[in-house]
């Protein structure tokens, strides 16, 4: 057994290399699931890699009309079908009113002729339309028995609901099951990838979302952790006045940032602020915003004196607004743009919003837990933003339960002190690392984010409203 690429974009990820050949894959799925493009895709990628390939359907399309569906994508070349490397062949409705026999008998003609490497049955299950279950289990028997003899990789393809799959005879004959779905998600329709079955390799399993592009299908598959290779004992400034300090010298290289608050706490800008003092030392960087578009962060930027659009023209910053976005097609796009941009530092503002996107198989705090795996394991120090819910009172980091996940814990939040409203910062945990305890007042003026002198004088600060310590409260009694 030999293994060959898919010729479809991220599945030879989740099949950890690709189709054994030979082998037998069924593609299922209801119609309009992209089974035949996905087909296609296959079978036109593999001809470019010089296999010969055989395209065999039921359906009697002229070969104009085949051509004229898939001319959009760029897989599809038509001189394949010219060169050689194609073949196409239709089964005549003629020869399925003869029944089974010679059904495999017209395939076995023309297998036996050209000797194909890949071999496409768009679609299957059309052959035994028709026919009762004993002769429909018949004719599959006797299928797989000539299917097994041409040394093949033999995609199918078949109309199926997953109920019917558990119940059809295809189903346990074939060495692989590939099971393509299309489900509402919040007004749309997404489509997912599940691998059901496959003889004899290892795969990923569960659902992975794709689509179909210009490029024809594309597979985003889901995060899997990895063992960190290398962990650098190296500080990063932070690129905020007093910050460092706070921090033992500034947040550790490779490591993952929460910041937590309310909402104008100045999450976002000390993440900006971040990645500003990066730019300034040629550190390239990335921002992932769910919470403003492009425009507005390099606008916004501007009152700070931050002039973003440079560094974007310099190929220092990429920014990523990820308004429709699949979230594992934005987990792919982060780490190509990493590689794109040689990144060292990462701002993703707005985890809430984030977690809404999420498909309802998908545990946040596993996909988050993915995400973050991918930076420590690129040196990449990360910040991520939450908003919280209350802005004074009782506190909550997050409710999500990423916070495990993080290294270091920031937390923002407001004061209530003689009827005027302050801001406070406090450094919740380090691994790896000693840390300002203290409760410190956070401004925000023309040049970002600065951290002020502690709250010396107050206690129940994390309330949100400090009272006077018992001595100060004394001292100043007396005052008066």
């Amino acid at each position: 057994m030999k293994q060959v690429a898919t010729g479809v974009n991220g599945l030879d990820t989740v099949l950890e290399g690709g189709f054994l050949r030979p082998s037998i894959v069924l593609i299922a799925g209801t119609a309009g699931t992209g089974k035949t493009t996905f087909v296609m895709q296959s079978l036109f990628n593999a001809a470019k890699n010089e296999e010969l390939c055989m395209y065999i359907t039921a359906l009697s399309e002229p070969i104009a009309m085949i051509n004229n569906f898939m001319s959009r994508f760029s897989f599809y070349n038509i001189s394949l079908l010219g060169k050689g490397n194609v073949k196409y062949v239709p089964i005549d409705i003629e020869i399925i009113h003869k029944g089974r026999e010679a059904i495999i008998k017209e395939m076995e003609r023309n297998i036996e002729t050209i000797k194909p490497d890949r071999i496409v049955i768009d679609p299957v299950n059309v052959f035994a339309y028709g026919l009762d279950e004993g002769s429909q289990r018949q004719f599959y028997y006797d299928f797989f028995a000539s299917i097994k003899g041409w040394n093949s990789l033999v995609l199918l393809t078949g109309e199926f609901t997953e109920d019917e799959l558990v119940k059809s005879t295809l189903g346990y004959l074939v060495d692989g099951i590939i099971y393509i779905s299309n489900e509402p998600f919040y007004g749309q329709n997404i489509r997912y990838l599940n691998v059901l079955k496959m003889r004899g390799q290892d795969f990923y399993g569960g659902k992975h979302s794709c689509k179909i592009t210009k490029d024809g299908f594309v597979v985003y598959p889901r995060l899997h952790a990895s063992v960190r290779k290398s962990i650098l004992n190296e500080r990063v400034s932070t690129g905020i006045n007093g910050l460092d300090r706070m921090t033992g010298g500034g947040f550790i290289r490779g490591s993952s940032i929460l910041i937590s608050g309310s909402s104008g706490t100045g999450k976002t800008t000390m993440g900006t602020q971040f990645i500003v003092d990066g730019l300034l030392k040629k550190e390239p960087g990335i921002i992932v915003s769910f919470e403003e578009d492009t425009e507005q962060i390099l606008e916004n930027s501007k009152m700070f004196g931050w002039n973003l659009k440079e560094f974007e023209n310099k190929n220092l910053l990429e920014i990523i607004s990820p308004i429709e976005s699949d979230v594992y097609e934005l987990a792919i796009q982060i780490e190509e743009t990493i590689g794109k941009i040689k990144a060292r530092r990462l701002l993703l503002d707005g985890t809430g919003r984030l977690q809404r996107m999420l498909p309802q198989y998908t545990q946040f705090p596993e996909y988050m837990g993915g995400i973050i795996n991918i930076m420590k394991n690129k040196n990449i120090t990360a910040i991520y933003t939450n908003e919280s819910s209350n802005l004074t009172g009782a506190i909550q980091l997050t409710g999500t339960g990423i916070s495990p996940y993080m290294d270091t814990i920031i937390l923002l939040r407001y004061l209530e002190i003689k009827s005027e409203m302050r801001k406070a910062i406090s450094v919740l945990k380090m691994r790896g690392s000693n840390h300002d305890k203290e409760i410190r007042e956070v401004v925000i003026n023309e040049k970002g984010v600065e951290i002020k002198l502690p709250f010396s004088g107050y206690s129940g600060i994390l309330s949100g409203s400090p009272t006077k310590t018992p001595s100060e409260a004394f001292v100043e009694a007396f005052k008066k």
